[in-house]
Protein backbone atom coordinates (compact mmCIF):
# COMPACT_ATOMS: atom_id res chain seq x y z
CA UNK A 1 0.00 0.00 0.00
CA UNK A 2 1.01 3.69 0.09
CA UNK A 3 2.84 3.46 3.61
CA UNK A 4 5.08 0.69 2.40
CA UNK A 5 5.84 2.76 -0.63
CA UNK A 6 6.39 5.70 1.00
CA UNK A 7 8.36 4.16 3.51
CA UNK A 8 10.52 2.57 0.99
CA UNK A 9 11.15 6.51 -0.78
CA UNK A 10 11.93 8.04 2.58
CA UNK A 11 14.51 4.88 2.93
CA UNK A 12 16.02 5.27 -0.50
CA UNK A 13 17.00 9.23 0.20
CA UNK A 14 17.92 9.04 4.20
CA UNK A 15 19.29 5.69 3.94
CA UNK A 16 18.78 5.40 8.57
CA UNK A 17 15.69 2.48 9.02
CA UNK A 18 15.37 4.99 12.04
CA UNK A 19 15.14 8.38 10.79
CA UNK A 20 12.99 6.92 7.56
CA UNK A 21 10.07 5.77 10.53
CA UNK A 22 9.91 8.95 12.09
CA UNK A 23 9.74 10.95 8.76
CA UNK A 24 7.39 8.27 7.90
CA UNK A 25 5.47 9.03 11.28
CA UNK A 26 5.80 12.66 10.51
CA UNK A 27 4.55 12.39 7.07
CA UNK A 28 1.59 10.67 8.51
CA UNK A 29 1.00 13.41 11.52
CA UNK A 30 0.72 15.78 8.36
CA UNK A 31 -1.27 14.42 6.22
CA UNK A 32 -3.69 13.82 9.04
CA UNK A 33 -3.39 17.38 10.22
CA UNK A 34 -4.13 18.36 6.14
CA UNK A 35 -6.43 15.75 5.53
CA UNK A 36 -9.19 18.72 4.99
CA UNK A 37 -6.80 20.07 2.46
CA UNK A 38 -7.04 16.91 0.45
CA UNK A 39 -8.94 17.33 -2.73
CA UNK A 40 -11.29 13.64 -2.78
CA UNK A 41 -10.56 12.38 -6.79
CA UNK A 42 -7.25 13.61 -7.02
CA UNK A 43 -4.09 11.82 -6.96
CA UNK A 44 -4.21 10.58 -3.11
CA UNK A 45 -0.38 8.80 -3.29
CA UNK A 46 1.12 12.05 -5.12
CA UNK A 47 -0.05 14.47 -2.32
CA UNK A 48 1.73 11.65 0.34
CA UNK A 49 4.64 11.74 -1.34
CA UNK A 50 4.83 15.38 -1.77
CA UNK A 51 4.10 15.41 2.21
CA UNK A 52 6.90 12.78 2.39
CA UNK A 53 9.58 14.81 0.16
CA UNK A 54 8.78 18.28 2.63
CA UNK A 55 9.71 16.39 5.59
CA UNK A 56 12.72 14.42 4.24
CA UNK A 57 13.74 18.14 3.32
CA UNK A 58 13.03 19.42 6.70
CA UNK A 59 15.24 16.89 8.24
CA UNK A 60 17.80 17.74 5.55
CA UNK A 61 17.76 21.27 7.11
CA UNK A 62 18.34 19.86 10.75
CA UNK A 63 21.13 17.75 9.50
CA UNK A 64 22.82 19.79 7.28
CA UNK A 65 26.48 18.66 8.25
CA UNK A 66 25.59 15.41 7.21
CA UNK A 67 27.01 14.77 3.86
CA UNK A 68 24.66 12.18 2.91
CA UNK A 69 21.89 13.97 2.71
CA UNK A 70 20.77 14.71 -1.04
CA UNK A 71 19.69 18.18 -2.24
CA UNK A 72 16.11 18.85 -3.14
CA UNK A 73 16.47 18.65 -6.70
CA UNK A 74 17.52 15.08 -6.60
CA UNK A 75 14.49 15.02 -3.59
CA UNK A 76 12.42 15.72 -6.13
CA UNK A 77 13.82 13.30 -8.96
CA UNK A 78 14.33 10.27 -7.03
CA UNK A 79 10.45 10.65 -5.77
CA UNK A 80 9.04 11.18 -9.14
CA UNK A 81 10.83 8.33 -10.30
CA UNK A 82 9.93 6.20 -7.34
CA UNK A 83 6.35 7.21 -8.18
CA UNK A 84 6.26 6.28 -11.39
CA UNK A 85 8.00 2.95 -11.33
CA UNK A 86 6.01 2.30 -7.43
CA UNK A 87 2.60 2.29 -9.81
CA UNK A 88 3.70 0.30 -12.64
CA UNK A 89 4.93 -2.62 -9.92
CA UNK A 90 1.07 -2.46 -8.62
CA UNK A 91 0.04 -3.09 -12.17
CA UNK A 92 2.41 -5.45 -12.72
CA UNK A 93 1.19 -7.29 -9.30
CA UNK A 94 -2.35 -6.56 -10.14
CA UNK A 95 -1.97 -8.14 -14.01
CA UNK A 96 0.33 -11.07 -12.66
CA UNK A 97 -2.64 -12.02 -9.91
CA UNK A 98 -5.44 -11.54 -12.37
CA UNK A 99 -3.47 -13.96 -15.09
CA UNK A 100 -2.53 -16.56 -12.41
CA UNK A 101 -6.44 -16.88 -12.27
CA UNK A 102 -6.41 -17.97 -15.69
CA UNK A 103 -4.07 -20.68 -14.78
CA UNK A 104 -5.68 -23.82 -14.26
CA UNK A 105 -5.72 -25.18 -10.65
CA UNK A 106 -2.84 -27.35 -11.33
CA UNK A 107 -0.88 -24.77 -13.36
CA UNK A 108 -1.46 -22.71 -10.47
CA UNK A 109 -0.25 -25.18 -7.69
CA UNK A 110 3.03 -25.65 -9.47
CA UNK A 111 3.85 -21.82 -10.02
CA UNK A 112 3.24 -21.88 -6.15
CA UNK A 113 5.52 -24.41 -5.15
CA UNK A 114 8.17 -23.31 -7.13
CA UNK A 115 8.27 -19.45 -6.95
CA UNK A 116 6.19 -19.24 -4.12
CA UNK A 117 7.68 -21.81 -1.77
CA UNK A 118 11.34 -21.93 -3.94
CA UNK A 119 11.17 -25.55 -4.22
CA UNK A 120 13.63 -27.12 -6.53
CA UNK A 121 12.53 -28.51 -9.80
CA UNK A 122 13.84 -31.63 -8.86
CA UNK A 123 11.70 -31.67 -5.56
CA UNK A 124 8.44 -30.70 -7.34
CA UNK A 125 8.93 -33.50 -9.91
CA UNK A 126 9.32 -36.12 -7.23
CA UNK A 127 6.58 -34.84 -5.34
CA UNK A 128 4.65 -35.55 -8.54
CA UNK A 129 6.03 -38.65 -9.80
CA UNK A 130 7.29 -37.00 -13.04
CA UNK A 131 10.50 -35.98 -14.72
CA UNK A 132 12.64 -33.34 -13.58
CA UNK A 133 12.47 -32.27 -17.12
CA UNK A 134 8.51 -32.77 -17.94
CA UNK A 135 8.54 -29.80 -14.60
CA UNK A 136 10.78 -27.58 -16.37
CA UNK A 137 8.91 -27.51 -19.82
CA UNK A 138 5.65 -27.64 -18.17
CA UNK A 139 7.53 -24.46 -15.70
CA UNK A 140 8.52 -22.57 -19.07
CA UNK A 141 5.44 -23.01 -20.93
CA UNK A 142 2.97 -21.46 -17.84
CA UNK A 143 5.46 -18.70 -17.44
CA UNK A 144 5.42 -17.53 -20.86
CA UNK A 145 1.88 -17.93 -20.81
CA UNK A 146 1.64 -15.82 -18.10
CA UNK A 147 3.95 -13.23 -19.92
CA UNK A 148 2.24 -13.27 -22.59
CA UNK A 149 -1.16 -12.22 -20.40
CA UNK A 150 0.68 -9.51 -18.80
CA UNK A 151 1.60 -8.04 -22.03
CA UNK A 152 -1.62 -8.65 -22.69
CA UNK A 153 -3.42 -6.37 -20.08
CA UNK A 154 -0.47 -3.72 -20.14
CA UNK A 155 -1.94 -3.30 -23.83
CA UNK A 156 -5.12 -3.33 -22.73
CA UNK A 157 -4.54 -1.00 -19.91
CA UNK A 158 -2.23 1.73 -21.43
CA UNK A 159 -3.47 5.17 -22.47
CA UNK A 160 -4.18 5.45 -25.70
Amino acid sequence: GVQSRLYAFIMSLVHNPEQAADVLQATNLVMWQKADQFEPGTNFPAWAFQIARFQVMALRQRQRRDRHIYDDETISAVAEEFEQRSELIEDRLAALSHCMGELNDDGQQLIRRRYRDGLAVQQIAAELGHTANRVAVRLHRLRVALLKCIERKDLQEAPA
